[in-house]
């Protein structure tokens, strides 16, 4: 189609359109249809449209649109499809990891965890949000992992606090809560490894992070039925690895040309069908 140089010759050309269109309605038809608008034929260019005879603008159709016939067949616009949850729970997930990689590691010394039990309560709360955001849109992998581990950081939380009499339940036996929390940790060692196994036609992020999780809760666990502070201190550093892959997989789903002047690209797996 050549190009429209000024408003008064694309409402001539667009006006023969119509009038040749206008020119095949039967006789029959009454006056009355004939001067109503219909939306059956019209014409397109740029940013005006011709319906009925008369010239538009794209922007105020839904105008026009309210003095149409109850009988007028109008296109309706496409529905706003839901926003992707995974990047609200990967920023959830690798900050609560990263804070609990920390105190693993015994960064600066720190050993107690009682000061980020709230904030394991209120990221678990955010993943399992975004776990149940994941139902809604039919993502079925991000739903298990996110549901799960929100119920994770919910339950890490309530295991340290005191309001929770956990610890003062094994006051006499401190060797048996070492164990029963083994025991824990061995479960989660477990289902990270089905859903790691399950991530590897994903992204190069979502698996490693996955993987380096899967080690933390795998020396966390031995950690704890050996009480050996050197196994839980390389759990926490795997921690961290994983908290890493995890800000970086949340910075590629959110980071674009139209949004960042540094986006990354999420490298696929062998084999993945991601684009």
């Amino acid at each position: 189609m050549e190009p429209i140089s000024s408003g008064s010759s694309l409402q001539s050309n667009m006006r023969e359109t119509v009038q040749s269109q206008n020119a095949e309605i039967p006789p029959q038809m009454s006056n009355e249809n004939k001067n109503k608008p219909s939306c059956e034929h019209f014409e397109s260019v740029g940013e005006y449209i011709m319906v009925g005879g008369r010239l538009f603008k794209k922007s105020d159709t839904n105008t026009y649109l309210e003095d149409l016939g109850p009988g007028t067949p109008v296109e309706q616009p496409g529905q706003v499809g839901f926003a992707n949850p995974l990047p609200l729970g990967l920023a959830s997930f690798s900050f609560m990891c990263l804070t609990l990689g920390l105190v693993n590691a015994r960064v600066r010394g720190v050993t107690n965890l009682y000061l980020l039990n709230a904030s394991f309560i209120f990221g678990g709360a955010v993943v399992l949000l975004s776990g149940l955001l994941s139902f809604c849109v039919g993502d079925t992998f991000c739903m298990t992992v996110f549901g799960s581990f929100g119920g994770f950081w919910i339950s890490w939380g309530c295991l340290n606090l005191e309001q929770f009499g956990v610890t003062k339940a094994y006051a006499d036996d401190p060797q048996a809560l070492q164990n029963v929390l083994g025991f824990y940790l061995a479960g989660w060692t477990v289902f990270n490894f089905l859903v790691m196994v399950c991530s590897m036609k994903s992204t190069w992020g979502i698996f490693l992070l996955l993987l380096f999780l899967d080690l933390t809760f795998l020396m966390l666990c031995i950690g704890s039925f050996t009480q050996s502070t050197n196994v839980s201190m390389a759990g926490g550093y795997f921690g961290i690895l994983s908290s890493c892959c995890g800000w970086y997989s949340l910075y590629c789903s959110i980071a674009n040309k139209d949004s960042s002047y540094v986006p990354l690209i999420a490298y696929p797996m062998p084999g993945s069908q991601i684009v």
